[in-house]
């Protein structure tokens, strides 16, 4: 049988911890040669919308000592407004599509079938918290964050489980919603977290900085970096380049940052969208998988400042965070059963 999961199980059954551990197990596979991700690959055409483009995003992954690999796709309509990028909620009932299939190495059957909102947004989190867990200082205990949305919550999230945070200041454009935020995540993690009027007052004197927003302008200026710092993002337009080539240690999520995009000529994208203008060489940057895996060194000593740039996704993180919900559905009796000759075929494909 192949199991239908919901955002809800995900939810529910998967911590921050479970994410953080799968994925450390599947960084140091791939550094070893063993796992592989597939290249990212978009498809991006004009809509009827004036303003929206049409993307189709497509990723994945193989674990070997898991014995699973993950196709995660995503069906969205996208458009730029007010320098931030804005998911379009179209699907009938305003929702978005985005779907993970889980299959086994062995069969090759499909094992699961998950929304990939909620593993999204915990990868994400997990791998700036694994990437923070190597760079920064290990007494670190203040948090400054940039941006009160999804991603943001994650970050939150994941930091506390990897560092005994006492603070997190928290600023974004708008009061209410970074008000509202800071209450949510302090309930959620126990943890302080304190809504602030600037940028620059969420990072000044903070051990570790996480930016996440959705905005294609710069949000962590060079001269804010102190020592000992640690600076994370989520998105290239975060960071201005003279942060990257000041910092003294830069790790990359991954070198395979350019993917492989189909885009119609009618369409011009904004320059930003994924990496940092200026950037050095991307391929001359150590990857998370070698941090974890000890093949390039972490933070030496407690002056260094350190900068993770989670940039961006592989569809490795599917295979692993979706075999670890799917072990944990089994277990607890979650999900949906449904034929698995529904989506086999008795034909050479």
């Amino acid at each position: 049988m192949t199991l239908l999961l919901s955002n809800n199980d995900a939810e529910e059954l998967l911590t921050m911890p479970d994410c953080i551990a799968a994925l450390e197990k599947a960084y140091a596979e791939l550094a070893q040669g063993m796992s592989v991700s597939a290249v990212n690959s978009d498809a991006i055409t004009p809509t009827k919308t004036p303003d929206a483009i049409y993307q189709l995003k497509l990723m994945g992954g193989v674990i070997p000592g898991l014995g699973v690999g993950a196709l995660r796709f995503n069906s969205d309509v996208i458009a730029y407004r007010n320098k931030r990028q804005v998911k379009m909620a179209l699907a009938p009932g305003a929702r978005y599509t985005g779907l993970v299939i889980l299959f086994s190495i062995d069969t090759g059957e499909p094992l699961a079938i998950i929304p990939d909102g909620v593993l999204q947004r915990m990868r994400v989190g997990a791998a700036s918290a694994i990437g923070a867990k190597h760079l920064a200082r290990a007494d670190s205990r203040t948090v400054g964050l940039i941006g009160a949305g999804w991603q943001a919550g994650a970050q939150v999230m994941a930091i506390t489980a990897t560092h005994r945070i006492a603070t997190v200041r928290c600023y974004s454009p708008t009061r209410d919603k970074r008000v509202a935020f800071c209450r949510e995540m302090s309930e959620r993690t126990g943890v302080t977290v304190l809504a602030v009027d600037s940028a620059e007052e969420a990072v000044r004197g903070a051990d570790i900085v996480l930016c996440a927003t959705n905005t294609s302008q710069q949000v962590f200026f060079d001269h804010w970096l102190e020592p000992g710092m640690h600076v994370g993002t989520i998105r290239g337009a975060e960071l201005n380049a003279a942060v990257v080539k000041k910092v003294d240690i830069v790790v990359i999520h991954d070198r395979s940052l350019r993917g492989v995009s189909a885009v119609s000529k009618s369409i011009t994208l904004p320059e930003d969208r994924i990496a940092i203008a200026g950037m050095p060489d991307i391929d001359r940057l150590p990857s998370l998988a070698e941090l974890v895996a000890g093949i390039t060194p972490g933070r030496a000593h407690a002056g260094q400042t350190t900068c993770f740039l989670n940039l961006r996704g592989i569809g490795l993180q599917f295979a692993a965070v979706g075999d670890a919900l799917y072990r944990k559905a089994l277990a607890a009796g979650r999900g949906r059963e449904l034929p698995t000759d529904w989506f086999t075929e008795d034909v050479v494909p």
